[in-house]
């Protein structure tokens, strides 16, 4: 295992070092590397703006080494958008409308702003997992490939976010969520178990999936995200808004440093 090698006060593996310079090198732009010892994720990384002089990178602060794998994931999701802005799922008014009077109706013991609040949050989570589930198998699959030093970190963080992502499949969670976004939440979720189980040679890691029929519909959302299409337009979200226009927030599964997913978050939260 490659040893830590320096970068300002904190020592980063190689492979997060490398994944800095490459993105300051392909963005003209330097990274602001913040320590936030309150900071409630290992790191987090937001990309500068046409405006800003510089990407900010802030991290948890320690020696622990998910945070490399997380700084690497996010600069390569940085890269490959280019220098050019992003191209982003966009919001959809009216399916966001939809969700939101799904969720009133759902949830009418609640006041109606609290109701309409959580089906704002709902929405958003869901689209946060549509942006960033695709581009985040890519980037896991390039990690394993490319990032040795980053094989321990990786399977630790995957592992992990698997097994969070469970409490989204109990009776009592999907009862809090629309039937439609509740299922395509959970999709995106046993597609990445699957993805991660088979990544990391943990095929067990799926079974809860598996076992509620969920495997068809990951292997398709898995095929569709690493490149191939989906000709049947099955896979689309409510109102049609597809996987393939783009991987922690939270829907029934989530990540901006861990993966996006609504139903895995408590709905009296929000």
């Amino acid at each position: 295992m490659p040893e830590p090698t320096g970068r300002g006060s904190r020592e980063f593996l190689p492979s997060a070092n490398q994944a800095l310079a490459e993105l300051e090198e392909g963005t003209g732009k330097p990274v602001l590397i913040m320590e936030v010892p309150e900071l409630n994720i290992l790191a987090t990384i937001r990309r500068a703006g046409t405006e800003d002089s510089s990407h900010v990178l802030r991290i948890k602060g320690g020696s622990n080494r998910v945070a490399d794998y997380l700084i690497v994931f996010q600069c390569r999701m940085a890269l490959r958008d280019g220098q050019e802005p992003r191209v982003v799922l966009r919001n959809n008014p009216a399916v966001r409308e939809q969700v939101i009077s799904e969720c009133v109706e759902l949830h009418s013991h609640l006041p109606l702003a609290k109701a309409r609040e959580l089906g704002s949050f709902i929405y958003d989570g869901l689209i946060l997992q549509l942006r960033s589930m695709g581009p985040g198998l890519l980037v896991d699959r390039w990690i394993r490939q490319h990032c040795p030093d980053l094989h321990e970190a990786q399977e630790r963080a995957i592992t992990s976010e698997i097994t969070n992502n469970l409490g989204a499949l109990e009776p009592s969670t999907r009862a809090n969520y629309p039937g439609t976004v509740y299922e395509a939440s959970i999709s995106m979720n046993a597609a990445y178990a699957l993805f991660g189980g088979d990544l990391l040679g943990k095929p067990y890691l799926a079974v809860p999936y598996l076992s509620q029929s969920y495997g068809e519909k990951a292997s398709r959302l898995i095929t569709l995200a690493l490149g191939d299409g989906d000709p049947a337009g099955e896979l689309g979200a409510p109102g049609g808004a597809a996987p393939s226009q783009r991987h922690h927030q939270q829907t029934p599964g989530g990540r901006p440093l861990r993966r996006g997913n609504p139903a895995a978050a408590d709905p009296a939260a929000a």
